[in-house]
């Protein structure tokens, strides 16, 4: 087998941002379900190594926004390894490094990375190489966390991507018989096909009849990145596993599953009442896990497994939890709670959502004075909580460690390369230790306001700037500008616009 070992290499992965990876996030999935997180304060020094790292978008983000940790990016890729240290060159970052490296070298080998770490995540890596090499990457991650250490996992799941299977393998079969074909092109026409097979809405066939949301996943194809397609698609180690098999090749590495970080899934009873009480019945945690899955249709999951868990009392864990600090993130005001969520639409009662939100109105509260706030009881504080962070309503506050003055300058740079024409989305809150999500109309409408237009002016600004890199918008542009107006107080507050 070719040094890629099958993982699709023909072009480079787009640059994803996920608010999971970062610590303080980590640290309170974490305590959640009774973890104490492997740094003994907020702002402690650590070390923290993201296996598979891609473009480096993601961590060199992380890297401006603790400038007290010191982060390394693995990454087997050249292409992604040249664009990761040329970024973190043009941001100025200097508590970062990248490094080109293969999972079984490094796993039979660690060198500098044994035992060096406190956080080792892998996001979207496992379910899509070989059974050697995710046998070497949970080797790695573990032989590279220190004791007490988090190992983030994301995946995807059966019985979630069930229906995709026969995608995937008609586009791969498509690919390799058709070899003058582009991979998009192929995989394409593998949709296509497949769509033909499914009968109309009035009169499905015996396929569409077994995978009901086959249909659906097959109508995003055509739209969907091609850079995402194949990366998602294209790799001969494409095999998403049920939760219990991918737990047990962890704890064969001593790498126990201790909580999930997305955070309302630490709470069984925000499942769908019709399910709820054949999943709490199961004492067995693994199967109650696999139970829970099958449940909801579980397609992906991003798992916290332990290398080796710390005993604490519960007064102990609660000082902790009650030390978290918090703040409002993007909270627009609104008369409804109802939030999206794995186990579908869960709606809370507004006053309690409310009650909590307004105890931030006035700048970061600690977890425990908006629990005295409140009187409300510390189980039911951290379900709300959780919920309103998914949201992005709430976010973990660190601004006492938050260095600005970096954290505008990275930003500064990322602004002008989005309107170069770089595919990055997301900014820096220094505020909250994680990112937010900045598009192109927002560069522009910020790069316009600063040229001090308005009105029909600003609106020309944007339409000839989305032109000038071949972009438009539907519809008018005037709800683009009221929006960018509402939301940049909030950006402000935390940090990301000056």
């Amino acid at each position: 087998m070719s040094w890629d070992h099958g993982y699709f290499s023909a072009s480079s992965y787009t640059s994803g941002v996920y608010r999971e990876l970062a610590p303080v996030w980590l640290d309170f999935a974490g305590l959640l379900k009774g973890h104490q997180p492997p740094r003994a304060h907020e702002g402690e020094a650590f070390a923290y190594l993201e296996l598979g790292s891609g473009m480096g978008l993601g961590l060199c983000l992380l890297a401006t926004a603790y400038p007290e940790g010191r982060f390394t990016g693995i990454d087997f890729q050249p292409d992604h390894i040249v664009h990761s240290r040329r970024l973190a060159q043009q941001l100025g970052l200097s508590n970062i490094s990248f490094q080109e490296a293969d999972f079984l070298s490094l796993a039979a080998d660690p060198g500098p990375l044994a035992a060096a770490h406190q956080y080792v995540v892998a996001h979207g890596i496992a379910t899509w190489i070989t059974a050697p090499i995710q046998q070497a990457m949970l080797q790695l991650a573990s032989a590279a966390l220190q004791p007490g250490g988090i190992f983030y996992c994301s995946y995807n799941t059966f019985p979630g991507w069930l229906g995709a299977s026969a995608f995937q393998h008609l586009g791969e079969l498509t690919r390799h018989h058709q070899a003058d074909a582009s991979a998009a092109k192929a995989f394409q026409q593998a949709a296509a096909s497949l769509s033909g097979l499914l009968g109309s809405e009035e009169s499905p066939s015996a396929l569409a009849l077994a995978q009901p949301a086959l249909r659906r996943r097959l109508a995003q194809v055509p739209n969907q990145n091609a850079a995402y397609l194949l990366q998602e698609y294209a790799n001969e180690g494409w095999q998403p596993l049920y939760v219990a098999e991918l737990h047990q090749r962890c704890a064969a590495h001593k790498l126990r599953f201790h909580a999930s970080a997305t955070l309302p899934e630490n709470f069984l009873d925000l499942l769908p009442a019709n399910v709820r009480p054949a999943v709490l019945a199961e004492t067995d945690p693994a199967l109650r896990q696999s139970l829970q899955d099958l449940a909801i249709n579980q397609s992906f999951r991003r798992d916290l497994f332990l290398r080796g868990v710390a005993a604490s009392t519960d007064s102990e864990l609660r000082q902790r939890l009650a030390s978290v600090n918090l703040r409002l993130q993007e909270a627009p005001s609104t008369d409804s709670i109802s939030f999206e969520t794995s186990f579908g639409q869960v709606t809370g009662v507004p006053e309690r959502y409310q009650q909590v939100e307004a105890c931030l109105a006035n700048g970061p509260r600690s977890f425990g004075q908006v629990l005295e706030d409140t009187g409300l009881q510390l189980a039911e504080l951290a379900k709300i909580l959780s919920l309103l962070i998914h949201a992005g309503r709430i976010g973990l506050d660190r601004c006492a460690y938050a260095d600005y003055e970096r954290a505008r300058h990275v930003n500064e740079q990322l602004l002008t390369m989005i309107r170069s024409g770089r595919a990055y989305t997301h900014l820096v809150t220094p505020a909250s230790g994680g990112n937010v999500g900045f598009s192109l109309v927002e560069v522009l409408l910020l790069e316009g306001q600063r040229r001090q237009l308005g009105g029909s002016e600003l609106e020309q600004h944007l339409l000839d700037g989305l032109k000038s890199l071949g972009r438009s918008i539907k519809g008018e542009p005037a709800p683009l500008l009221n929006a960018f107006a509402e939301r940049q107080p909030r950006l402000q507050a935390l940090g990301v616009l000056p």
